[in-house]
């Protein structure tokens, strides 16, 4: 017998031998959560809480969550405390018929309360268990816990942890990358990490921008929303929070944004117009002389202009240079009052410039890694940007102007 068929022989019997895996479940046998909470509890301990599918209530070939059958909620919130995420999880799983599956999560929100306790002591099992995917996205609920966040409804979802999710992609943010970035800033002294938060309709009195609002407008107002970053220190305890404004800004500088929208009054014009940015793009080019440091940032996009309430008629070159550069203008305006904000208030570096020296300059940085938090706060920051005007819509003056209104 030659030796293709010895091979052949031997690859026949191994499939009449080989059976499924030996430590399947079948799916009817799990309780599949797509998003998990974690809070403080008494005495030190954790409390999690997990939102739960319920398969019956989902229609056929509607796994994303987007689309519902039957009556009542197609998801529960089951939770339990412990001493540890695992102590709490076995003590959640006496509550259920079915063992809870973990491996589908989608997203993680954090109460308050315990982002500013600190999340030390509750990552490790995210980080060592195999069956845990790292691609998810991590949220603060601001001003709530995260089982109650939990138990909110969202009218656009079946299943409401992944609103989260849906508009988080809207406001044009790389997703699932959330929890690795995360921890790639949390093991780092040259950058400190944020996190994008929630809050619900329910319990805040506050606007997009942070401005106090009449709590009476919002009773009636369902789900939740974006409603900016929190900032955390090197010891992962949250101290405080970005609008979302400056959120996106952070986002922008820190190349994790794909697109979004600039809106600003056009000088001399008596108008303002709107551009939505794509290709974004950030450079950052640390210089270090002695105890003296300059860090120049440079922000780059193209995009089209959708919307302008000048009178400038935009098939005129020099009209569109001039928009062109009252956006580039308010950019760096914008973008410098951020990054000013955040080195005198938190002095935490959430921009990522102490990890770009570390690449760029590491003999430099090894005198500054120490004490990075006060250098952060010193340095000098410049800010260039280069954001260009590729399309002006389908019309040029708007169209609403008498020919003499127009300027040309």
């Amino acid at each position: 017998m030659n030796k293709k068929r010895i091979v052949s022989s031997c690859l026949l019997l191994s499939l009449i031998f080989t059976s499924g895996c030996w430590d399947s479940t079948e799916v009817n046998e799990l309780a599949i959560e797509l998003a998990w909470g974690i809070d403080k509890g008494q005495d030190d301990n954790v409390m999690i809480s997990a939102q739960v599918i319920v398969p019956s209530k989902i229609s056929s070939g509607q796994g994303d969550g987007k689309a519902g059958a039957g009556q009542g909620k197609p998801f529960f919130v089951v939770s339990s405390s412990g001493m540890n995420t695992l102590d709490a999880v076995q003590k959640m799983q006496t509550k259920l018929s079915r063992r809870v599956f973990r491996g589908h999560r989608r997203v993680i929100v954090i109460g308050e309360s315990l982002a500013r306790h600190g999340i030390k002591d509750v990552l490790d099992t995210y980080t060592r268990d195999p069956n845990l995917k790292l691609r998810t996205d991590l949220f603060v609920v601001k001003g709530s816990t995260a089982r109650e966040f939990l138990n909110i409804s969202y009218p656009l979802e079946t299943i409401p942890g992944l609103g989260a999710l849906g508009e988080y992609d809207q406001i044009g943010t790389l997703m699932e990358m959330g929890f690795i970035n995360f921890l790639v800033s949390a093991s780092s002294k040259g950058s400190s990490p944020t996190v994008p938060v929630l809050v619900s309709g329910l319990n805040t009195g506050l606007s997009q921008e942070g401005e106090q609002q009449d709590q009476a407008k919002n009773v009636d107002v369902e789900g939740f929303r974006i409603s900016g970053a929190g900032i955390f220190d090197q010891d992962l305890k949250l101290v405080g929070f970005l609008k979302i404004s400056d959120a996106r800004i952070l986002r922008w500088v820190t190349g994790k944004s794909r697109k979004l929208t600039i809106s600003t009054q056009i000088p001399d014009q008596k108008g303002n117009a709107s551009m939505v940015v794509n290709n974004l793009g950030s450079k950052i080019r640390p210089v270090v002389r002695g105890n003296q440091i300059q860090i120049f940032v440079t922000l780059t996009g193209q995009g089209a202009i959708l919307e302008n309430n000048t009178r400038l008629d935009l098939t005129k070159t020099g009209n569109v240079s001039l928009l062109q550069d009252a956006f580039n203008k308010h950019v760096e305006e914008s973008v410098l009052r951020t990054i000013t904000s955040v080195q005198k208030k938190y002095g935490t570096d959430v921009f990522g410039f102490g990890d770009i020296i570390h690449n760029k300059k590491p003999s430099q940085w090894k005198s500054l890694k120490d004490h990075w938090d006060q250098e952060f706060s010193n340095a000098e920051v410049f800010v260039k940007a280069d954001v260009k005007v590729r399309r002006i819509g389908v019309s040029g003056p708007s169209v609403h102007l008498m020919d003499d209104e127009i300027k040309r």
